[in-house]
This record gives structure tokens, sequence and C-alpha cells, in this order.
């Protein structure tokens, strides 16, 4: 027959690891807060950039309209040199005469791309004045974008085996459930403690419902059995929402509002303090672990005097 087990290292897994969520949460905001700083000096400095870019290719139009009439004239020269002269005195005038307006030509054609090549050589000493400090800033901003990304996956991970802990968590004291109260061989089967953090929809919900479960028929069957004399957590359904809640508006809200405010250029770039999201964006994070902390040791203490007393809750 299966016995009450022990289920308190699982809990203290869990909370030791949001202790470590929550400090690789604070150092990637201020690895964001760096980013910021040099992508609001990209973001301020972009329009001057693409301004001066857009009027290089301007000034570069001409320069392709004069490089093919100085190459048709030149053409147009060296034919005509080749051609033999006529014998003919007047031909032989014309000919000449062509030659001669043709090298005036090809002359002012020379003179006006030159002039096209002196507006582009000043104007790209311009532009790279600007293009070089630019893409400094480029670089950095990369830089600082990418040591945040790597900040950030470490704390997802992180929040991830924390997720993972807490489902085994509850996981077992599901099993204790089912041993020690009848009724809840019908209830949420244990498999839900993993299956529902990860099962779209479901998993805006259903990790709620499981450890609900778990923490107020522990409490239950703990008052049940005179093991508890009073019950001292009369508000848990509110302290229960209120976790969830902050779960919800940490990862999800806190989340949309970070990339809204950091990444884009909308009204939240605008109009928003960054240092303040940052700021209340810890604070929600710090908010909602410090609230599964007290929750989980609770749990954890319910778990410990449950098997510490599993004689008179254990129907064997």
């Amino acid at each position: 027959m299966k016995k009450i087990t022990k289920n308190v290292s699982f809990g203290k897994l869990a909370m030791l690891a949001n202790v470590f969520i929550l400090g690789m949460f604070i150092i990637s905001m201020v690895c964001l807060l760096n980013f910021d700083k040099v992508n609001v000096k990209l973001v301020h400095q972009t329009p001057a950039y693409e301004s001066a870019f857009a009027y290089l290719r301007d000034v570069e139009k001409p320069r392709r309209e004069a490089q093919a009439n100085v190459d048709y004239y030149a053409h147009k020269l060296d034919t005509l040199k080749k051609q033999t002269p006529s014998t003919d005195k007047k031909k032989a005038k014309e000919h000449l005469e062509e030659i001669n307006r043709t090298t005036l030509t090809l002359t002012e054609k020379e003179i006006a791309l030159a002039k096209v090549d002196s507006a582009i050589a000043v104007q790209t000493m311009l532009f790279e004045a600007i293009q070089v400090p630019f893409n400094d800033l480029t670089n950095e901003t990369a830089s600082k974008k990418a040591t945040f990304k790597i900040m950030l996956w470490i704390t997802i991970m992180l929040f991830l085996v924390k997720v993972i802990l807490f489902a085994a968590w509850n996981y077992r004291g599901l099993k204790n459930l089912r041993i020690t109260s009848p009724w809840m061989k019908k209830s949420t089967a244990p498999l839900w403690a993993y299956l529902g953090w990860f099962i779209p929809v479901y998993n805006f919900i259903k990790p709620y419902a499981v450890f609900a479960e778990v923490y107020n028929e522990t409490n239950f069957i703990l008052l049940d059995k005179n093991i508890l004399k009073t019950d001292k957590d009369t508000n848990s359904d509110f302290n229960l929402g209120l976790w969830w809640g902050l779960l919800l508006v940490s990862t999800l809200l806190i989340s949309y509002i970070l990339s809204s405010t950091f990444f884009g250029q909308g009204p939240m770039y605008l109009k928003l303090s960054h240092h303040g999201v940052a700021i209340a964006a810890i604070v929600f994070w710090a908010l909602y672990l410090l609230q599964e902390c007290i929750l989980i040791s609770k749990g954890v203490k319910m778990n410990h005097l449950l098997f510490e007393n599993r004689s008179k809750v254990d129907p064997q």
C-alpha cells in the first residue's frame, strides 16, 4: 500500500530557485538599462544619419548621367579620329570641325563630371563624419543587447527549472492527498501538476487550480484530523489569487511593457520613464516571487505536519 511521503525538498528548492531568479532578473534589468542608454542615443542620431545618407545618394545620382555623357563623347571623338580624312577639302573641313566640336563638348562634360565627383567627395567626407560614430554606436548597442539577451535567457531557464521543481512538489502533494482522502482519487490527476504549465490556454489557470487544490485540501485534512486546532490562514483564497495575479502580471503584462518601452519607438518608448519601468518590473517580480515563497513555506509546513502525523491520516 502506498504511504504518505515527506514532500519538503522540492518546495524548498523551488524557494531557493526564486532567490536566484530574482537576482538574475535584477541583473537583466541592469543590462537592459545599459542597452537603453546607448540605444536612446542611437535612436536620436538615426534621423540625422538617414538624412545624410539620403542626401549622399541624391548627390551621387547625377554622376551616372555625367559619366555616360563623357563616355559617349569620348567614344564619338575616338571614332571621328579613326576615320580616314576625305580628299574633298569641304568634307575634310567639316570633319575637322566636328572633331573640334566633339573635343570641346567632351571637355565640358568632363568638367561637369569633375564637379559632380567633387561634390560627392565633399558629401562623402561629411557623411563619414556622421557614419563612423553612428556605426560605433550601432555596434555598442548590439553588444549590450546581446549581453541583456544572455542574462534574460539565463533568467528564463532558471524560471523553467523552478516551474519543474514547483510542479514536482505539487505532484507529490496530490499523490499524498489521494492516499489520505478517498474523495481526492476522483479529483485532479497528479500529472496535471506538470502538464498544466505547458499546455497552451490551460496554463492560464491550471497551475493555479492544482496548487490551490493541494494547499486548501492539505489544510482541510490537518484541521479535520485535529492536527491543526485552528485555521491560521483564513485568507488562503485571497493569498492564492494574489499569487497567481502577480505571476500573470509579471510574466505577461510586464514583459509586454518592457518590450514596448525598450525595443519599440511608440508611445510607451516616448512617454514612459525607462528607469521607472525597469524598477516597476523588478518590484512586481519581487512581489510575485515573495508571495510564492510565502505560500510554498506554508505548504511545506503543512506537508511536514501531515508526514509527522501520518498515523492519524493514513488509512493504513
